[in-house]
């Protein structure tokens, strides 16, 4: 065992400030998704992290939502030439039809929009590790441009 002289004291004081002071900050990260929902695991980097370990971001995950939607001029279509199947038309859908909404407005309330779109094997993901490193943040899904 070393004897501890009051130099090395100092030195070891001033290595635990240090540490102390400056914390491993992991950042944000990508992992893939490896195994599908409900049962889903994340790889980040050499780290396999199962659903005990994520926190999501709700709009990743089927959801429903409230929905209002107001507008004060609204038109809806419909655009298909009569009798043509998609693949005889060039380019497909080529003649619309204008239905104008009969008093001017349009109004949907309370109504549900269900979001059906689900993480699944092989989408990258943006995670966030906690400052525990034990939990782990899925903000959204990885685009990258090739």
């Amino acid at each position: 065992m070393q004897e501890i002289t009051p130099e090395r004291a100092a030195i070891l004081m001033a290595e635990e400030l240090h540490a102390r002071n400056n914390p491993v900050f992991v950042g944000i990260q990508v992992g893939t998704v490896t195994k599908p929902l409900p049962d889903i695991e994340i790889q980040v980097g050499e780290i396999e992290l199962d659903k005990t370990q994520l926190v999501f971001a709700e709009y990743l995950l089927q959801h429903k939502r409230k929905l209002k939607i107001t507008s004060s001029s609204a038109s809806l279509s419909h655009s298909k030439d009569a009798g043509a199947t998609s693949q005889e038309l060039d380019p497909p859908y080529k003649h619309s039809h204008d239905i104008a909404v009969a008093n001017g407005s349009f109004s949907l309330s309370d109504s549900d929009v269900e979001y059906l779109d689900e993480l699944k094997v092989g989408d990258e993901v943006i995670v966030m590790a906690a400052q525990d490193q034990q939990t782990y943040y899925v903000l959204d899904r990885a685009v990258r441009f090739e």
